[in-house]
């Protein structure tokens, strides 16, 4: 699996689904669901869905790789 995170064309919706942002960012479903628990990964709930701003979900990968507080 590659290690980098891909970056959406600007072109591309602000919100994405948990399954779009797996696909962007290179980690299983369960260290997602674990970050978004701690707090890590902002996420949005609307009724029973979890929307991802994908500029706050840079940013906090960002932070996650400058301060080593991944899983």
């Amino acid at each position: 699996m590659n290690n980098t995170i891909q970056t959406a064309p600007a072109s591309q919706d602000t919100f994405l689904s948990e399954n779009e942002i797996l696909k962007r960012v290179p980690v299983c479903r369960k260290t997602l669901f674990n970050w978004v628990k701690a707090g890590k990964i902002p996420v949005v709930k609307i009724a029973r869905k979890k929307i991802y701003s994908w500029p706050n979900v840079q940013a906090a990968l960002l932070r996650l790789e400058r301060n080593g507080n991944g899983e």
